[in-house]
């Protein structure tokens, strides 16, 4: 939405204003439409799982996991013994162990508390294992003796185990997937008139916002017509209210005034429902940014930038 002193106008010709974009008489009246138009989620076909690092992250161990395989083939009464035999002729299988129990260690080491006997166990993976009765007591105690004769195939049960791990990821893709969703929806609007440039990594307004943790932000979208900068854009989602969205609409306000002082015009593209219930600050944005819009209000906007 347009500054105050001219909303909902679009800057054309060299910077004259164009009334009417949304067909809307206010900003409360676009502020009321804006909510309707919101977006119920975000959650695309690639939120859920991001299979090609799932894929990948279980291949990194395919020989071991070959190996280890026998063992779900092994008789009950010669589990342990075969395990030590493997773990012997085969020492790179203990990578595995920590997957097994979807673990991601660090420094290659797994610690651990044992309750019974009031003492602390470490098992280092990145040297082959000597202690092999303490190995088999923490396996057998971990569950994953168990595990082998549970289960037909490692690679199958590990694929699963990724996909669980993964799912920790999905708040991390949240954001993404709706920067996405506006870069494809700009770059097709937008067409070859201008230059889209993602996290620029030559250019930042921020440094001159704030001198701590955003000095060395990029911005979601820089675009370009030839040489110079048109436009500066910012996305993001919020499924729900809280205080981050409205401190972000504030520093997104000081950071429309630096825009303006450099002849760049912002547009925050923001979405999702937890706006729904956070309309002062919307509001109090749109009366203060060059361009608040939703992502079905791109639509509009765009085709006369």
């Amino acid at each position: 939405m347009i500054r105050k002193d001219a909303f909902i106008n679009s800057v054309q010709n060299g910077g004259e204003m164009n009334p009417n974009v949304f067909g809307f008489k206010s900003n409360k009246e676009y502020l009321d439409s804006f909510v309707e138009n919101l977006l119920h989620t975000n959650k695309t076909f690639y939120y859920y799982v991001n299979w090609r690092k799932v894929k990948n992250n279980v291949n990194l161990f395919l020989d071991e996991i070959s190996i280890l395989n026998s063992l779900t083939k092994a008789p009950k009464n010669k589990l342990e013994k075969e395990f030590v035999r493997i773990i012997k002729k085969y020492p790179e299988v203990v990578k595995v162990i920590p997957l097994l129990i979807a673990e991601r260690i660090q420094n290659g080491k797994l610690t651990l508390f044992d309750s019974t006997n009031e003492k602390y166990l470490e098992l280092d993976f990145n040297h082959p294992i000597k202690n092999y009765k303490e190995l088999i007591y923490v396996c057998k105690n971990l569950g994953i003796l168990d595990l082998f004769q549970s289960v037909k195939d490692l690679y199958d049960y590990l694929l699963g185990i990724e996909v669980g791990l993964d799912t920790n990821s999905r708040k991390n893709r949240s954001g993404k997937i709706f920067e996405k969703l506006c870069f494809d929806k700009l770059s097709k609007l937008l067409g070859k008139k201008y230059k889209i440039v993602q996290n620029d990594k030559n250019f930042s307004l921020f440094p001159k916002l704030s001198s701590g943790k955003n000095k060395s932000k990029k911005h979601d979208f820089v675009i370009y017509s030839e040489k110079n900068i048109k436009y500066l854009v910012e996305s993001s989602f919020y499924n729900v209210s809280g205080s981050k969205p409205v401190s972000i609409a504030e520093s997104y306000i000081k950071l429309n005034e630096i825009a303006e002082q450099n002849g760049i015009v912002f547009i925050w593209i923001t979405d999702g429902p937890g706006w729904a219930k956070m309309k002062e600050p919307l509001l109090r944005a749109m009366e203060n940014i060059d361009y608040v819009v939703n992502f079905h209000f791109l639509n509009t906007l765009l085709p006369h930038l």
